[in-house]
């Protein structure tokens, strides 16, 4: 039984570990596609780096950060904030879509505001 715990106890451990990973890593991504997004020179390579964005926002919005040690009550906080990030990319893309690539742009730069709010409570 000692040893079945241990076998438990080890595994729940690297999944934990794994998701925390994730989320680190969706984080990064998301960085790099910020950048992407303000320096892009065409319709199309801002619509690529919002759409690898999006991408990576909707895993992290699916896994809990460490951070909030299972608190499920944090984590819909935490989600909520994700989508709000999600729905500025959203709205910047439409705009980029209707060929308002400086709009776009400067609407993804309320990003670092977000980030500036949603970092300090959920990092």
């Amino acid at each position: 039984m000692n040893k079945a715990k241990q076998i438990l106890f080890a595994s729940l451990i690297a999944v934990s570990t794994i998701a925390t990973a994730n989320v680190s890593t969706e984080m990064r991504q998301m960085g790099r596609n910020v950048n992407g997004l303000l320096r892009a020179d065409s319709v199309d390579s801002f619509q690529q780096s919002a759409t690898e964005f999006l991408v990576a926002a909707k895993k992290a919005q699916e896994t809990m950060p460490s951070s909030l040690d299972g608190d499920q009550e944090k984590f819909k906080g935490y989600q909520k904030g994700i989508q709000e990030v999600i729905d500025v990319v959203e709205q910047a893309n439409q705009s980029a879509k209707d060929g308002k690539l400086d709009e776009a742009k400067t609407t993804v730069e309320k990003l670092n505001q977000l980030k500036k709010i949603y970092h300090s409570e959920y990092k």
